[in-house]
Order: C-alpha cells, then sequence, then structure tokens
C-alpha cells in the first residue's frame, strides 16, 4: 500500500517537489548500479518534459498579466535573468518553451505526458511546424505526435514534417508575376568528385530545401526507421492519408 502523503494543494506540492529533489541530489550517484542510474536519467528527462509544459503555461499567465513589472522589470525576459538567475540563453529558451503554449497546444499536451516527447524534441517539432500553412498546422502537430508516441525518433520527425510541408505548399504567387526570372538549380562535379550546387530559389522553395536538409541533418538514432515496428509505419501513413 502505497503510504506517500499526498499534498494538500498546489504550494505544498511543490514545497514537497523542492524537498524531494534535494534529497535525491544528495545521495551518492557513484554506489548506484549502471541500469538504476539508467533509469532514472530517463525519469529525470521524463520530468523535465512535464516540468517545460507546466512552465510554458505559468510563463504565458504570468507574461500576459505583466506579472514582471511587480518586480521592476519591463518584460518577462529580463524578469527570469534577474529574478531567477538564469543566463540570457536560457531565458531566450524559456520563453521558447512559453510559446508553446501559445501557439503549440498540441505539442504542449504531448509535453505534459512526459514519456512522449522531451522538451528539445517539442522545440524542435515547433520550429518545423511553423512553416506549414497554418490551416493544417494543428493537424500536422498532431500527426508528429502520434509518431512519436509510435517511436518515431527526431529523424523520423524531421522527414515527416518535410512530408506535410511539400503535400500542404501554396502555390508560388512569383509563378505568374515572375515569369521571366530565371530560377533554377545546377550541379556540378570537380576533378576530383566533389559537388557543387547553384541555384536560384523562391523563398517558398528555399524553405522546402530547409526542411529536406533538416530531415537529412537530423541524428539517425539507434536503427535503420524499416526495421521500427509496423504500428508505427501504419500509424504515420493512417494519418498523412487524411491530408
Amino acid at each position: 500500500m502505497c503510504t506517500a502523503a499526498v499534498p494538500a494543494g498546489a504550494s505544498e506540492a511543490f514545497e514537497m517537489l523542492e524537498s524531494l529533489l534535494g534529497s535525491l541530489a544528495g545521495q551518492d550517484a557513484a554506489e548506484l548500479p549502471a541500469e538504476v542510474l539508467a533509469e532514472r536519467l530517463r525519469v529525470l528527462e521524463r520530468a523535465d518534459a512535464v516540468g517545460a509544459a507546466l512552465r510554458s503555461r505559468y510563463l504565458e499567465v504570468f507574461d500576459a498579466r505583466d506579472g514582471s513589472v511587480a518586480d521592476g522589470q519591463r518584460t518577462a525576459r529580463t524578469w527570469l535573468v534577474h529574478c531567477t538567475r538564469v543566463t540570457r540563453g536560457q531565458a531566450a529558451e524559456h520563453k521558447a518553451v512559453q510559446a508553446l503554449a501559445r501557439e503549440h497546444p498540441v505539442l504542449v499536451a504531448a509535453l505534459a505526458e512526459g514519456h512522449v516527447l522531451t522538451k528539445s524534441v517539442a522545440l524542435q517539432a515547433a520550429k518545423w511546424t511553423r512553416a506549414i500553412p497554418e490551416e493544417y498546422r494543428q493537424e500536422a502537430e498532431e500527426i508528429v505526435v502520434a509518431a512519436a508516441r509510435a517511436g518515431a525518433d527526431l529523424r523520423a520527425l524531421a522527414a515527416i514534417c518535410a512530408e506535410i510541408r511539400y503535400r500542404t505548399a501554396q502555390p508560388d504567387p512569383g509563378d505568374e508575376k515572375d515569369k521571366d526570372l530565371d530560377r533554377g538549380v545546377s550541379f556540378d562535379t570537380t576533378f576530383d568528385g566533389a559537388g557543387v550546387i547553384r541555384g536560384d530559389l523562391t523563398p517558398q522553395c528555399a524553405a522546402m530545401v530547409q526542411a529536406v536538409l533538416d530531415a537529412l541533418s537530423a541524428p539517425a538514432g539507434g536503427g535503420d526507421l524499416r526495421t521500427r515496428p509496423q504500428r508505427y509505419h501504419d500509424a504515420v501513413a493512417e494519418a498523412m492519408r487524411s491530408l
């Protein structure tokens, strides 16, 4: 039977959280087996994801209410630096997390589950989906979350976002007004076999090329996608058919 105390409210829960983390930090990690350390690192990553989702919502409300003014700070960003003692770089990341609550509720909900997305993956996915037309963005993020829940790694998520961008790309407005503009891409090889690419691309085409490069440059992870469970492929294929 569980004998853990149940906090009476949010304030008590935060006090318990701080106390528990302090207690764990005082333990000697050198005496723990590697498998125990691995599991605790996984738990910490899940806790970090949940904490990021909570931070995104708190910051969004705090900022909307000009909470920083009470401490003599003009913006939430400067408040984070001066009142929580984080670096400017960390404050920028916190603000990026805040944007998830405002612009990417689907990703925040997945982040709050702890085991679906990590904070860094959620932020990267948000960056990719911002380039998708707004009318398709929520559905695209639902596809990304479904794929992540089914086991897709970062490289697979990048490929999915690139595919969605390809399928939802709007017609290039320059096709009519810039008919005579010379656009194209050339590829040449030098005498030693090195390749050289030159091109003149529209902004839309450049964005698509960037998505493809993002997909190719994402970490490959532990194995080839072709060896992943069929349920992953089925889930993604079914979701993509809805576009």
